[in-house]
């Protein structure tokens, strides 16, 4: 089976970061991503940067662009300027979110703003016929009231015209695949894109798991504790990216959505050594 991949990418902070970025997305054309989104930032902090990168990306390559869009920290108004915005440049695929408070404080909706996915779900349908991605959570997400309300929340975003669910990355394989079943088993029918993290390093990626409850398995606490080079890291991370792919690939996903941390490097090894067709010059 050939994977089908697409790639996230956030806004960069500086103009050294922005051209490394545009290097690095002209580095993986040649995959033939179905997409790329770019990230909105925690509070919307990143709202016009995002704009700008989108822009450039749909006027300089052939590559087609999901917007990420959040209720966070604005008015219904504003938010519906951001989705105008969007569609007057072609954007015709937008990931919808509720979006993440700075420093992981509880979410407060803005008083003249979307409560929340669902809401922001159904204007974006109303007002054009383009892609709705959401996320989806095989492990709890850490505002879990339980399995159940997951469950109906999901079905809510669902039902509101959201197209497709792209998970929260995992670090134990298995875990995708039980989601799959859970909702297959629950009735679910929208596709399922698996998010893979793209490690960098594995002290970081453990930080950042524990604060968003992604359980960090014994494979990744033993590389840690082996204190490897950064050569042999690399070689690591590459393997564990790996690994997950071929699972997931085996057990019958088609999509992967690959959280790239703008870096290229890493895709291109795995997608050499997954037999990818690479159509770069």
């Amino acid at each position: 089976m050939t994977l089908k991949v697409s790639f996230e990418f956030f806004p960069p902070q500086t103009d050294l970061m922005e051209e490394r970025l545009k290097t690095n997305v002209q580095k993986l054309i040649g995959l033939r991503p179905s997409f790329v989104s770019i990230t909105y930032g925690a509070g919307g902090s990143t709202r016009e940067k995002t704009h700008s990168v989108i822009k450039k990306i749909m006027t300089q390559t052939p590559l087609n662009v999901a917007a990420h869009l959040t209720c966070v920290d604005a008015s219904k108004n504003e938010t519906k300027k951001v989705i105008k915005d969007y569609l007057d440049i072609g954007v015709r695929h937008i990931v919808a979110l509720r979006g993440d408070i700075k420093d992981l404080n509880a979410f407060e909706p803005h008083p003249e703003g979307f409560r929340n996915s669902i809401e922001l779900i159904e204007y974006i349908k109303s007002r054009a016929n383009i892609t709705v991605s959401i996320s989806g959570y095989p492990e709890p997400h850490p505002e879990s009231k339980g399995y159940q309300s997951d469950i109906d929340f999901l079905r809510a975003k669902i039902d509101s015209g959201a197209d497709q669910i792209i998970t929260q990355f995992c670090l134990n394989t298995d875990y995708y695949l039980r989601y799959r079943d859970q909702l297959d088993k629950e009735g679910f029918t929208a596709p399922i894109i698996p998010g893979i993290m793209l490690i960098k390093k594995f002290r970081g990626i453990e930080k950042m798991s524990k604060k968003i409850g992604v359980e960090v398995p014994a494979e990744i606490l033993n590389i840690i504790e082996k204190n490897l080079t950064a050569d042999e890291e690399k070689n690591a991370a590459e393997e564990f990216a790996i690994d997950q792919c071929e699972k997931l690939r085996k057990n019958g996903f088609e999509n992967l959505h690959f959280y790239t941390l703008n870096e290229s490097e890493i895709m291109i090894a795995i997608a050499n050594k997954l037999g990818f067709e690479n159509h770069a010059n």
